[in-house]
């Protein structure tokens, strides 16, 4: 759980899990503190203790108007508080009296009705990570191993979700919907990989504003990653692409300064900002984690609402050029220890997206 809340789910909400579990873990060490008169072994746990209770200061986690020292306990109180509203539903489930089936369906319901999601026939995965909609129309789940977007956060694990695609068991139908999170990520950095694979070996079946659902191709097609450019670059300069029409897909190798890696054994370290213009003029920053950007995504169109990516599928000349990228600025966010957490160079590789069906 500390894990989880220090690399995977970076929210306030999750954060005050962290310490806490350090907390829980340091009152063990507290009998050979009080107890333990071997001096070695005692000093040894008055240390590790210290540490523990250190680890459980979230100071990387600032609440504007909070000081540093006192944001876990304001977590903490807010949990506690939390806890005493909720104690009565508990209660009448112990005693029996509760009606949450009854309330557990009237949910259902109203996730079914908000999601707008036909029924299905086979086997269906859905990106990025709202499984919630799954459940309330009771599909036939059967999820890529990484089951959300969001948890992905290495490499290694946006690779196994691209592999997954190419198995005969991968699911007959996915269900994208709007590539929105509570992390602010750049849309296309969802299971980046995994989007050439999701165009050469899906279709488009079905589109409202809710979703798009793709349907698996009775023949596979292939993809060629085509080799564009490769621009050396400096962060928070902006970059500017040739105008084109092409499903661009980028790699982006931005390494952390060594300082940024010794704080990320510490403390959470804040994702770079992606800012991208648009070919309309507009423009749009999101966050845009380092492994993610490293593993590949669709850079260019830049795509949101289902209706954007059924674009994709779309040919060159028929495509709208309003979503083209033609300018990209990566940043760093303000760190909140005294100094960079990103290298000052790096280095984009431009592809150009070729699918054959």
């Amino acid at each position: 759980m500390t894990f989880k809340a220090a690399y995977v789910r970076q929210t306030l909400d999750h954060q005050v899990i962290a310490p806490s579990v350090f907390g829980f873990a340091a009152l063990t060490l507290a009998p050979f503190v009080l107890k333990e008169k071997r001096k070695a072994i005692k000093a040894f746990a008055l240390i590790s203790l210290t540490g523990m209770l250190f680890l459980a200061i979230p100071a990387n986690m600032p609440m504007k108007g909070i000081p540093p020292l006192l944001i876990y306990p304001a977590m903490l109180f807010s949990n506690i508080y939390d806890c005493a509203v909720r104690l009565p539903q508990c209660l009448s489930i112990l005693l029996s009296k509760s009606s949450n089936a009854a309330d557990f369906q009237q949910r259902l319901a109203k996730i079914k009705e908000s999601n707008h999601l036909p029924a299905l026939d086979g086997s269906v995965d859905l990106l990025p990570a709202n499984i919630n909609a799954v459940i309330a129309n009771n599909y036939n789940y059967r999820p890529r191993p990484v089951i959300q977007s969001y948890l992905a956060y290495k490499q290694s694990l946006l690779e196994t979700n691209k592999n997954y695609w190419a198995n005969e068991k991968s699911a007959t139908y996915v269900v994208l919907q709007p590539m929105t999170d509570t992390y602010g990520f750049y849309p296309a950095l969802h299971d980046g990989p995994s989007w050439p694979e999701l165009l050469s070996r899906y279709q488009p079946h079905w589109c409202q504003p809710t979703a798009l659902i793709l349907k698996k191709r009775s023949v596979p097609g292939s993809f060629k990653l085509i080799p564009m450019k490769t621009i050396q670059a400096k962060l928070a300069e902006p970059i500017k692409l040739e105008a084109s029409n092409k499903t661009v897909f980028a790699k982006i190798d931005l390494k952390q300064t060594a300082l940024g890696s010794l704080q990320k054994l510490f403390f959470r370290i804040y994702p770079p900002t992606l800012t991208v213009k648009l070919n309309d003029g507009k423009s749009e920053s999101y966050a845009a984690p380092t492994d993610n950007l490293r593993a590949g995504f669709i850079l260019s169109p830049f795509f949101l609402q289902p209706e954007e990516m059924k674009a994709l599928y779309s040919t060159a000349i028929d495509r709208p050029q309003a979503n083209n990228v033609v300018e990209i600025n990566l940043s760093e966010r303000n760190n909140d220890l005294p100094w960079p957490i990103l290298s000052d160079q790096y280095t984009i590789e431009l592809f150009s997206l070729e699918i054959n069906n």
